[in-house]
């Protein structure tokens, strides 16, 4: 009788021991957070890439200290706004998340920061290039581009000094990064021995440039400098040839583009751009994301997603390092990671600053983008 009992009672029980056992086995969703202005064509490629480095390293069956995992994005839209960017920071803080990849803008990315820092959440920005975001020194900050600062060093060096460009007339958008790249570069052209010729800011949406270039008529500057949004990028490029000026033109940002050079294909002026990267059409591997990019998304992957792909595959290559879902043990990885990513090597000093960062001065010749000289920074 009792072993019969006790055969029922197996019977009854068998199912609820299966459930326990197969709950115990169910992976554990652990969320990555991206943040970006995803209205934009760039950040919303860098989007897209994140998704694809996750859907990736699913497909390997993770596990940290012995648990089955599953990756997730968490997207938020920033817009570019400050506010908007605080609220989401606090949205991740609050939330599972084990790092953060954004923010996409410098401004953003540095008003996040301290929200990050306080709450000990790692952030690394797949595009800001700004000193000011590791300046401050925190600990959960990381920097996957070399910064503004040591990339304009580099190239008012070799345009002042080289290229003989010594009357340089700065622009800037009157926005953060905008406004603390024309100081850094003033200040590099004029160690390197050049002449600020004139200095000026203009709005930020605007796209009437008749004022600085009327001016310009009037200085002739061997190199018009402008540090500010793509597309006023773009309306000053193709303006220089309206008002007959034979000065040169050097910008920032994410205009080594095809699109780029579409609109401003007509320019007879020398056109440059300062980047944050080695060229990388070059690195290894860089060809193969783009086919899985362009069969995944049915478009072309910008430049620059390819370090929100490196961004979230750091996250979880610092997860496993650390065998932990810790945050704090997540940020004390990534200050001793050494990771070959697409972009390039990728390793931190203590302020969350890439080591030994590249950058490429490239040159529109023939309606192409063309590297015009690489630097690599000490």
């Amino acid at each position: 009788m009792c072993s019969f009992r006790r055969f029922i009672l197996l019977l009854l029980t068998a199912p609820f021991a299966a459930h326990a056992i197969a709950a115990e086995e169910l992976p554990k969703i652990v969320q990555i957070g991206f943040a970006g202005p995803l209205a934009e064509i760039n950040a919303k490629s860098g989007r897209n890439a994140a998704i694809l480095a996750i859907e990736e390293a699913n497909k390997s069956n993770p596990r940290i200290n012995g648990q089955a995992v599953i990756f997730d994005l968490m997207e938020q839209d920033d817009k570019a706004d400050p506010r908007i960017t605080e609220y989401i920071a606090r949205l991740f803080v609050s939330s599972n998340a084990i790092g953060v990849v954004g923010h996409w803008t410098s401004n953003a990315t540095v008003i996040a920061a301290p929200v990050y820092n306080a709450a000990g959440l790692a952030q690394i920005s797949p595009a800001s290039w700004s000193r000011g975001f590791t300046q401050k020194s925190y600990k959960s900050a990381f920097q996957i581009l070399g910064s503004d600062d040591a990339g304009l060093a580099l190239a008012a060096d070799y345009l002042v000094r080289e290229q003989q460009l010594k009357r340089i007339f700065v622009l800037d958008d009157g926005a953060y990064l905008g406004m603390s790249m024309a100081d850094y570069l003033s200040n590099h052209v004029k160690t390197a021995g050049g002449e600020i010729v004139y200095r000026a800011s203009v709005n930020g949406k605007t796209s009437d440039f008749n004022a600085p270039l009327q001016k310009a008529q009037q200085i002739k500057p061997d190199l018009i400098f402008f540090s500010g949004r793509v597309i006023q990028s773009d309306v000053l490029a193709r303006n220089l040839q309206r008002f007959n000026l034979p000065s040169k033109l050097l910008v920032t940002g994410s205009v080594v583009t095809d699109s780029f050079l579409r609109d401003a294909d007509k320019t007879t002026n020398t056109v440059m751009a300062i980047v944050p990267s080695t060229p990388l059409e070059k690195r290894p591997g860089m060809a193969a994301l783009q086919k899985k990019y362009a069969e995944r998304f049915n478009a072309d992957m910008l430049p620059f997603a390819a370090y929100s792909y490196d961004c979230v595959n750091l996250l979880i290559a610092a997860a496993k390092k650390a065998n932990s879902l810790e945050r704090s043990k997540i940020i004390d990885a990534l200050h001793e990671i050494k990771y070959n990513g697409i972009t390039g090597p990728i390793s931190f000093d203590a302020n969350g600053a890439l080591v030994k960062p590249s950058f490429t001065l490239y040159i529109m010749e023939q309606h192409k983008w063309v590297p015009l000289r690489v630097f690599t920074a000490k």
